[in-house]
């Protein structure tokens, strides 16, 4: 558990440092213990080693939903945190969700680089934004935390899409004997 919690409060201090009062840590061994225990954590290994993370949890009858994606900074560009997303989608698939969402946190005012990277990735690999929502409404308890006024930009994906890219695939490259 403390693996993780490192793996992600480090990714989270790079990419969300400077929207929280100084001290602020993403998450607690505990909250990953509790996400863990409801099976909402799946992790990446590389030669044994945890070197990334991701939850996934139902929202509701449609839609699945990812995140406190993180990939340790010694394995990023290595292609886990596609696969992360990618099995996240699957496992929502099985489940028979039709959606997967995220949620992005933004300033309220203005843009932040490492945003601005995640929003463009979200979308290459298929994700829309869909709504905003305001960082009190979702969380209450984090809004005192800020330092920064933020909003979380939802994103969404039809993961029937998903599969019929899959089946594309499967056609396109049939097997060779």
């Amino acid at each position: 558990m403390e693996r993780i919690t490192n793996i992600v409060n480090r990714v989270y201090a790079v990419s969300e440092g400077d929207f929280w009062l100084p001290g602020v840590d993403r998450t607690t061994i505990e909250e990953i213990r509790g996400y863990t225990s409801k099976g909402e954590i799946a992790v990446a290994r590389l030669m044994g080693q945890i070197v990334g993370c991701i939850r996934v949890r139902r929202v509701d009858q449609e839609i699945g939903e990812f995140g406190l994606l993180a990939v340790d900074k010694n394995t990023q560009g290595e292609g886990i945190g596609r696969e992360l997303v990618r099995y996240a989608e699957q496992k929502c698939q099985k489940e028979h969700l039709r959606k997967m969402q995220l949620e992005l946190l933004v300033p309220k005012e203005g843009s932040h680089p490492a945003k601005t990277m995640l929003k463009n990735w979200y979308t290459r690999i298929g994700y829309k934004p869909i709504y905003t929502e305001s960082l009190e409404a979702l969380f209450p308890r984090l809004a005192k935390m800020q330092a920064i006024p933020s909003k979380f930009v939802i994103f969404q994906k039809e993961l029937s899409e998903y599969k019929v890219l899959l089946a594309n695939n499967e056609n396109a490259c049939p097997n060779k004997s």
